[in-house]
């Protein structure tokens, strides 16, 4: 409860969360040189093009037997690999809390000193962004930053984001506008988190 009113005084309720899209954020994380290590890349590693223009070393983890990755597990990786960036991209929501806990407790220590990891989930705040019964866990905005600083990160940002852009219609907007305000509800489908390793 104290990280949750900690993640309430630094970013406000999830309406007051700014938006960015992963892709906006991604290249400002990277740099010629930097380890990165994509948790849950999925058969199609929708980052991997993005990294390795950034002239950045790209890793994959998932167990997905329809993709080849580097990795299917923490386990899988000697102790001396440490990461400049570590992205776990709408991976979260499908453990338990306990394995939630445990992924970012082992993302932090594969972590170099500095480094950064870029997590994403479904947005609980979106009326039916969890309708999927692969999902596990909820992850609002301020338990995402709980488990990130419980872990040891700082979280420096949160976003929001949302794949299919708002009507354009102003009449739309303003029904949308009203009902997320009136319903404590957002139309953006995504949380993002940044935080480091300081």
């Amino acid at each position: 409860m104290g990280l949750r009113a900690e993640c309430f005084a630094k970013f406000g309720n999830v309406l007051d969360i700014p938006m960015r899209a992963p892709m906006d954020v991604l290249p400002t994380l990277l740099f010629s040189g930097a380890t990165v290590l994509d948790i849950g890349a999925g058969a199609h590693k929708p980052f991997e093009k993005a990294v390795t223009s950034a002239a950045a070393t790209y890793y994959s983890m998932d167990t997905d037997p329809q993709g080849t990755f580097d990795f299917q597990s923490f386990q899988d990786m000697t102790s001396d690999l440490l990461l400049d960036v570590i992205l776990a991209n709408q991976v979260i929501e499908h453990l338990t809390p306990e394995q939630a806990f445990e992924m970012a407790q082992a993302a932090f220590s594969h972590l170099k000193q500095g480094g950064v990891i870029m997590a994403t989930v479904p947005n609980a705040a979106h009326p039916v962004r969890q309708r999927d019964f692969t999902h596990k866990t909820p992850w609002p905005a301020n338990d995402l930053y709980s488990l990130l600083t419980f872990c040891g990160f700082a979280v420096s940002a949160l976003y929001r984001y949302n794949k299919t852009p708002m009507t354009k219609n102003p009449i739309k907007r303003w029904i949308v506008k009203t009902v997320c305000t009136e319903f404590r509800v957002d139309w953006c489908d995504s949380i993002m988190a940044v935080a480091a390793k300081e």
